[in-house]
């Protein structure tokens, strides 16, 4: 009966660790905030903050018009096409 009540404690203490050692970020799979651009005047020319996680697409009022933020697919683009979402 020692043995087994043992076992059980050792599972539990191992399930407890498991989550106390899970990070925010894994287990919202790694969001992060993220710069967007807005392609007017020119392409991925004005900043936004937007955020990588699923939801309302990332965008901006410039000009009187409501325009979508992309992100870039590396820092070093020139282009920006990765779709981005607003913060929450």
């Amino acid at each position: 009966m020692k043995k087994f009540s043992m076992q059980i404690a050792a599972g539990m203490l191992a399930i407890a660790g498991a989550f106390a050692s899970q990070s925010p970020s894994s287990q919202n799979g790694s969001l992060a905030l993220q710069t967007g651009y807005i392609d007017t005047p020119s392409p991925c020319s004005i900043p936004v903050q937007c955020d990588n996680s699923f939801g309302e697409v990332c965008t901006m009022l410039h000009q009187g018009q409501v325009r979508q933020a992309y992100g870039k697919l590396n820092p070093s683009a020139t282009t920006c096409a990765s779709v981005l979402y607003k913060r929450n």
